[in-house]
């Protein structure tokens, strides 16, 4: 057997090579080394041909390792020539040497450059995931969602869903539309199975084609028939196992709520997470009342185009649908004529939305669920090339800091007979070598810290995600890149120095001078800077929607939930828990100005002198309990009392409402409702109390005018508590309440309800407070390396100022001064930077700061801070050293 010589590269690499680079490298290139590959497969066989090929390839490549003309096709059937793998294994050899004798460095910088990379990959992760929303469907391009404009006096409305008739509609007068599919969301159910029930918030009710237009995979059950039939049900995967356990669901029963019994006759895979919606159950949408009103019934509908239709076509035949379907409606509801509505300034129409934009780009009224917003989406991105631009320019600097010294050994290499290209390659080697080690371990700190990345960012990622081909390979590609930028400046600029030139010390001095470092820095501390603003801002605007007094005291009040299934009990229930010590009050609050609740809109028609007008107003059902429970306040006229018997037919109405309707005195004034359509649904009221203006949605918005009907509403009871030992109060709650129906005690806080209207924000805050601390550490790595560097460069002029009379307070202001001024320089970029930035930020709330003066400075300070403690201890170590040791050697 021939014995392979000692430069061939062991079997591992060649089947690496074979496997992984040579594929690749076929499609790409061209010419007589693709002609000559194909020659020699017949000759030698193809794996030990393709092996060869990728040797001659990456040499045609990096003709800096030897000149090709000593590859020719003849050498196809032997493995690489020995000049090219000794040369390549003596590069790394070197590299490995001096990265190990400069501990310290080679730490530092990777380090500093995995900590870049691995805050890099976990944004690419999230952003990606964010830009996937819908996109998995089969025909996702060509999907929309329907949604309705509407504009009332100088208000407009927005919504998520539009009228249940306009999807038969739109099938027969769209010739465009392919096919229709409509979902609806009538809020939580209690779903009973034998004798346990379960409070389900995520239940939908769909047509029967629903599964065929959203592509979600049925595991068990036909997609052309599970749900055409009435009563019929369809389980996702995880909540079929939590009812049934392994058993057979399919045939098996589940009781409603109110809508009695459903038979399952399918189960589907879990909806993804990357879904603008998210149920748990869905069932037919004959299960329950189907709207015949275009003004008094609204699901969430939904189109697929016909190929070579645009949706601008169906838009335009859509405006039809006004004149067509809602004229007759406009009379019965509001009493006067389509003409007299516009004459207003009325407006309403339909809008569609590709489905692939709902998630990033919807902000409208009553979206099934909260979704993302393509400006974090942007601001993530920016922070991770920052981050990443932090890190490169921190690896840059090191690496053409730490060059200055090699400059002698550059010399002494050229006289021994290296040339240039050999030069380049030894530089290039070390950087992309010292970027790959960086690189594992960046993967390292990925997979370590991916369960608090998801915490942040609310996320359920698997490393999985991480360890996929298409993310390996394009980080595998950016690392090269930086490897390859990052070693270019040292070593093409230290390779073209001439020998007597660098063995005196003037290339060191060029070196040395420090324009670019100085650029560098400055661009790190731009960066830094920017997002300790940028942290500074989210977390005062946060403090300020949290502390910001929003019209009702939230705190010390519980909410129990699902009290309906008391039924007649409910009232007993109530006057059994106001005796308790420990309650100050209880109220039925069906709706509460914090988190997810029970409201509606109803169209209101006032009059205001000669002037009739009607808006879509916000409105919830009170009794004579809820504003002294709740600490609100009245600013006129009176609460609901059991003392009037005609508050049946009173309102009370705050004051934006006031100021919406133009009343100058709105006690007494008259509100009429549009209702359904239905017999009874249209009624008038009159208004007897004003209540001060609160907070009952996020301060993203404005108040809102709202109306408060006198009633009640069984779904929930408040209690104003007074109790130093709340867990006490609550396993007495609990007893009583499990002894009344057997069912899970569920319940919340008021304060905790309204914190989780800001949870974006409260993320947001968070993950501005990591990313600064990443970006100052990140900083505060290259700084000490650099000062390291530079306070070594410069021992023996430390030296000759000592020996001079210099003080060590001076020597260390000297070290010092240089780095204040490029904060300094950095401060006045970043700040109307990261102002302007802020400012659109903060544009979407309607309560907010203002960007003072004093963030900047402490943004500033905080810099100054962190470079001062950072550089000191090099500065006063190279100050308190013997004046003897530094100039021993000249």
């Amino acid at each position: 057997m021939e014995k392979q010589p000692k430069s061939l590269p062991p079997r591992w690499a060649d089947r690496l090579l074979e496997w992984f680079v040579a594929p690749h490298l076929l499609e790409y290139v061209q010419g007589d080394l693709h002609e000559d590959f194909h020659k020699q497969v017949g000759q030698v066989g193809l794996a030990r041909a393709r092996c060869a090929y990728v040797w001659a390839v990456l040499h045609c490549l990096t003709p800096f390792f030897i000149k090709r003309q000593t590859f020719q096709s003849s050498h196809y059937s032997e493995y690489p020539n020995p000049l090219f793998t000794d040369m390549l294994s003596n590069y790394l050899t070197i590299a490995f040497r001096n990265l190990w004798r400069h501990k310290a460095f080679t730490a530092i910088n990777i380090i500093g450059l995995a900590v870049g990379l691995a805050t890099c990959l976990l944004i690419v992760l999230f952003v990606l995931h964010e830009l996937s929303y819908d996109r998995y469907y089969a025909n996702a391009d060509r999907m929309y969602r329907m949604t309705l404009y509407n504009r009332m006096g100088e208000k407009e409305y927005n919504f998520a869903y539009t009228s249940e008739p306009a999807g038969q509609a739109l099938l027969h007068d769209c010739p465009g539309v392919e096919a229709v599919t409509r979902l609806r969301d009538d809020g939580a159910m209690l779903v009973k199975n034998g004798q346990e029930t379960f409070k389900e918030e995520n239940v939908a009710f769909v047509d029967s084609n629903f599964f065929s237009f959203f592509s979600i995979p049925l595991l068990k059950g036909y997609k052309a028939s599970v749900l055409i039939e009435p009563k019929t049900l369809v389980l996702t995967q995880t909540t079929a196992r939590k009812y049934f356990g392994s058993a057979d669901p399919i045939g098996k029963t589940l009781s409603m709520g109110n809508l009695g019994v459903f038979r399952v006759t399918g189960v589907c895979a879990d909806v993804p997470s990357n879904t603008h919606f998210h149920y748990d159950m869905f069932g037919s949408f004959r299960s329950v009342n189907q709207g015949t009103k275009w003004l008094a019934s609204g699901a969430y509908v939904y189109l697929l185009l016909r190929d070579g239709y645009s949706i601008q076509q169906v838009e335009a035949q859509s405006k039809g649908f006004i004149s067509k379907y809602m004229t007759s409606e406009i009379k019965e509801f509001l009493g006067i004529t389509l003409p007299e509505f516009l004459q207003k300034g009325n407006r309403i129409g339909f809008g569609f939305q590709p489905v692939t934009a709902i998630h990033l780009h919807s902000d409208l009224d009553d979206e099934m669920e909260a979704n993302g917003d393509i400006k974090y989406v942007y601001i993530f991105s920016v922070i991770a090339l920052f981050i990443l631009l932090l890190a490169c320019i921190n690896f840059m600097n090191l690496s053409t800091a730490g060059s200055a010294g090699r400059a002698k050994e550059v010399g002494v290499r050229k006289v021994m007979g290296s040339v240039k290209t050999q030069l380049v390659s030894q530089f290039l080697t070390e950087s992309i070598l010292l970027t790959f080690l960086a690189l594992g371990l960046a993967l390292g700190l990925v997979f370590l810290l991916l369960p608090g990345f998801n915490a942040l960012s609310g996320k359920q990622f698997t490393p999985g995600e991480i360890a996929n081909w298409r993310m390996l390979s394009g980080t595998l590609g950016a690392c090269l890149v930086i490897g390859l930028l990052a070693g270019s400046y040292p070593a093409f600029v230290l390779s073209s120095f001439k020998p007597i030139t660098v063995l005196n010390g003037k290339g060191q001095a060029s070196l040395r001078s420090g324009w670019l470092r100085n650029t560098l820095v400055t661009g790190q501390f731009v960066v830094s800077i920017g997002i300790i603003i940028a942290t500074i801002v989210a977390n005062q605007q946060l403090r300020f929607m949290q502390n910001k007094k929003v019209g009702f005291d939230k705190e010390q009040v519980l909410v129990l939930h699902d009290t309906q299934v008391l039924g007649a009990k409910l009232n007993a229930f109530k006057v059994e828990l106001a005796k308790l010590s420990s309650v100050n009050r209880v109220v039925l609050a069906g709706f509460l100005p914090a988190g997810a609740s029970k409201q509606s809109q109803d169209g209101i028609l006032f009059r205001n002198g000669s002037r009739t007008g009607m808006q879509l107003t916000k409105s919830y059902f009170v009794d004579e309990d809820y504003l002294p429970t709740l600490g609100m306040s009245l600013a006129l006229g009176r609460n609901f009392s059991k003392a009037f018997p005609s508050d049946s037919s009173a309102v009370l109405i705050n004051e934006a409402a006031v100021r919406a309707y133009g009343f100058k005195t709105p006690i007494g004034q008259q509100l009429s409702i549009t209702g359904d359509g239905s017999e009874g649904s249209k009624r008038t009221y009159t208004v007897v109390g004003v209540v001060k203006d609160f907070h009952f949605e996020s301060m993203h918005q404005r108040i809102a005018p709202l109306v408060m009907f006198y009633g009640g509403d069984n779904s929930q009871l408040a209690l104003r508590i007074q109790t130093d030992d709340v867990p006490r109060l609550l396993t007495t709650i609990e007893k009583r309440w499990k002894a009344e129906t057997g069912n899970p005690f569920v319940y919340s806080f008021l304060n905790e309800r309204f914190n989780t209207l800001y949870q974006s924000e409260q993320r947001i805050g968070q993950l501005f407070g990591v990313f600064a601390g990443l970006a100052v550490l990140i900083s505060c790595l290259g700084l000490f390396g650099l000062a390291a560097l530079t306070t070594h460069q410069r021992t023996k002029e430390i030296g000759v100022r000592k020996v001079l009379g210099a003080s060590v307070t001076s020597i260390v202001t000297l070290l010092l001064a240089n780095y204040l001024r490029l904060i300094l320089i950095a401060l006045v970029i970043a700040s109307p930077i990261a102002r302007y930035t802020m400012s659109q930020w903060l544009g979407d709330f309607a309560y907010k700061i203002n960007v003072e003066w004093w963030v900047f400075a402490v943004a500033g300070g905080l810099a100054i801070g962190v470079a001062i403690l950072t550089v000191s201890y090099q500065a006063i170590k190279a100050a308190l050293m013997n004046p003897v040791k530094s100039l021993r050697t000249e």
